[in-house]
C-alpha cells in the first residue's frame, strides 16, 4: 500500500471538506497521483472529493466494512497513488461514547497513516494550546501536523504560531476564511455537487499554496501497514453474469458507494443507468432495477411530472421485475411525498402509504438488520428526514435495531421480488440478498 494521510478535525464543521479539497487540488496540480477516500458512510462529501481528485472516491467505514474491508479497499486503490482520507466528525468520535472505535483515529490506526488535524481557530488565542494538546494526548502519536483554520488574518496566524511554538508536532498551515469557496448547505449537509457548478482545481490549488506548507505536508505522508487482503466482491462467484440491472442515476438519485457499484459489476451484472427525472421508461431488456438514495423530496415536483416513468416503473415491478430500493429510492416507490408545508407529490405507488418530510432526523445512525425468515443479518445505516405513514400496518421487510439501543422495530416493505427500505447497505457484505433478488433462479438454490 502506498503512502497516505488523513485529514481529521476537532469536531464536525471544522473545515475538513474544504481543507481536503485544497490539498487534493494542490497535489494534483503538482502532478502527484492521488486516491481520495472518505471516512464514514457519507455520500455527499465523497462526491466532492471525487470532483477535486478527478477520480472516484471510496468510503472507509468500520461499522459497515470491518477492519478487513477497510484495509482491502485502501490497499487495492493505493498501489500506484497516495491516499488522502477526509475524516468524519471529530477525531475520536466513533460508534461508542466510551471508546474511539469507528472513529477517524481508529481508521488512522488501522491503516497506519498519519493525521493532519484541522483546528478551528476563529476568536482563539493561547487557550488553543489546551485543545490541541488534549487531542495530541488522546491520539497517542497518530497526529503528525496541525492546520489552523479560519484565522482572522496574518497577524492572528503569527500570534497563534508563537503561542503554539513548542507543540510536539508542526503547524503546517494557517487558513483564513475563504468566502469564495463557500458551499450551499441543506438538511443532509452540503448541497450535492450534482446540483451546482463547483469551481475548478486551479483556484483551490492556488489557495492551498498560499496558506498551507504543501512541501511540509508531503513530508508527513507515510506508507500504510496493511497485509494483503481479498475484497469481498471478488471472492464471490459471479452470479449476475448475463444479467442487466437498470440503476437510477441523476440529480435526484446518486447515493451509491463506489464499492457497491464495484461489487455489482464484480458479480457479473451489467449496469444500465437511467433517470427517473428525465427518461420516459426503463432501459430495454433489463432483469432488475436499483433505486439508490438521494433527494427525491427536492425534485418531487419534477418526479411527479414525469408520469410516464412513474407508471412504466410501477407496471414493471407489479409484473414481477425485481427491484432493490433504499432511502430515496424507497420514497420514490411510495404513493407520494408530503412536504413540510403539506404539499403532496405523487410517486409510483408500488409501496402503500406516503412519506412525510419533517424538520429532524428519524432513526438516525448505524443499524443491525435481521431477516427472520432466513436468519440473515446485515449491517446498515440510515439518515433521513421523512417518516413512512404505513410502517405500522405494512412494514414487513426485516427487524432493525441500533447498536446503542435495546429497542427494535419492523422496517421496510418487501415482496419476493422487491426490497424497499430506508436502510443503506454496503453491498459487498450483502451478496446473499442480491443473489436471491437478482441472480438466476438456479443460482439462488
Amino acid at each position: 500500500m502506498h503512502d497516505g494521510i488523513i485529514i481529521a478535525g476537532t469536531q464536525s464543521s471544522s473545515g475538513k471538506t474544504l481543507l481536503n479539497a485544497l490539498l487534493l487540488c494542490a497535489l494534483s496540480e503538482r502532478g502527484i497521483a492521488l486516491q481520495p477516500f472518505k471516512a464514514g458512510p457519507d455520500y455527499i462529501d465523497t462526491a466532492y472529493s471525487a470532483h477535486f481528485a478527478g477520480k472516484p472516491a471510496y468510503n472507509l467505514d468500520f461499522w459497515l466494512m470491518g477492519k478487513d474491508g477497510i484495509r482491502a479497499t485502501a490497499q487495492r486503490h493505493t498501489s500506484t497513488a497516495r491516499g488522502v482520507v477526509e475524516g468524519v466528525m471529530g477525531l475520536i468520535d466513533g460508534v461508542s461514547p466510551y471508546t474511539s472505535e469507528g472513529s477517524t483515529l481508529h481508521l488512522a490506526q488501522l491503516l497506519g497513516w498519519p493525521v493532519l488535524l484541522v483546528v478551528p481557530a476563529a476568536k482563539q488565542g493561547r487557550s488553543l494550546r489546551a485543545t490541541i494538546n488534549g487531542f495530541l494526548a488522546e491520539a497517542d502519536g497518530q497526529v503528525a501536523g496541525i492546520i489552523l483554520n479560519q484565522v482572522s488574518g496574518a497577524s492572528h496566524a503569527d500570534y497563534l504560531r508563537r503561542a503554539l511554538h513548542d507543540l510536539a508536532v508542526p503547524i503546517v498551515g494557517a487558513v483564513p476564511k475563504l468566502p469564495q469557496f463557500a458551499w450551499p448547505e441543506r438538511h443532509l449537509g452540503l448541497q450535492a455537487r450534482q446540483e451546482f457548478q463547483l469551481r475548478e482545481r486551479p483556484a483551490f490549488a492556488a489557495a492551498a499554496e498560499a496558506h498551507l506548507d504543501v512541501d511540509a505536508i508531503l513530508q508527513l505522508f507515510r506508507p500504510g501497514s496493511v497485509a494483503d487482503a481479498t475484497p469481498w466482491a471478488e471472492s464471490v462467484e459471479p452470479f449476475g453474469e448475463g444479467r442487466r440491472l437498470a440503476i437510477a442515476q441523476d440529480e435526484a438519485f446518486h447515493f451509491y458507494y463506489e464499492e457497491n457499484l464495484t461489487a455489482l459489476k464484480g458479480w457479473g451484472f451489467e449496469l444500465m443507468p437511467f433517470s427517473p427525472l428525465h427518461d420516459a421508461r426503463l432501459p430495454g431488456g433489463v432483469d432488475g432495477v436499483i433505486l439508490g438514495g438521494g433527494f427525491p423530496e427536492v425534485y418531487a415536483e419534477a418526479l411527479e411530472a414525469n408520469r410516464s416513468m412513474r407508471e412504466a416503473l410501477a407496471t414493471e415491478i407489479q409484473q414481477g421485475l425485481p427491484c432493490y430500493a433504499e432511502c430515496g429510492g424507497f420514497m420514490y416507490l411510495t404513493e407520494g411525498i408530503v412536504q413540510q408545508g403539506g404539499e403532496f407529490h405523487a410517486m409510483t405507488g408500488v409501496v402503500p402509504g406516503r412519506v412525510h418530510m419533517g424538520d429532524r432526523l428519524k432513526n438516525f445512525g448505524y443499524s443491525w438488520c435481521h431477516r427472520p425468515e432466513d436468519g440473515a443479518s446485515f449491517r446498515a445505516h440510515e439518515f433521513h428526514y421523512s417518516d413512512w405513514d404505513a410502517a405500522e400496518t405494512h412494514a414487513n421487510l426485516w427487524t432493525v435495531s441500533k447498536p446503542s439501543r435495546q429497542t427494535e422495530r419492523t422496517e421496510g416493505y418487501g415482496l419476493p421480488h422487491l426490497h424497499a427500505s430506508y436502510l443503506h447497505l454496503y453491498f459487498p457484505t450483502a451478496a446473499l440478498l442480491f443473489r436471491r433478488l437478482f441472480g438466476r433462479k438456479e443460482a439462488c438454490v
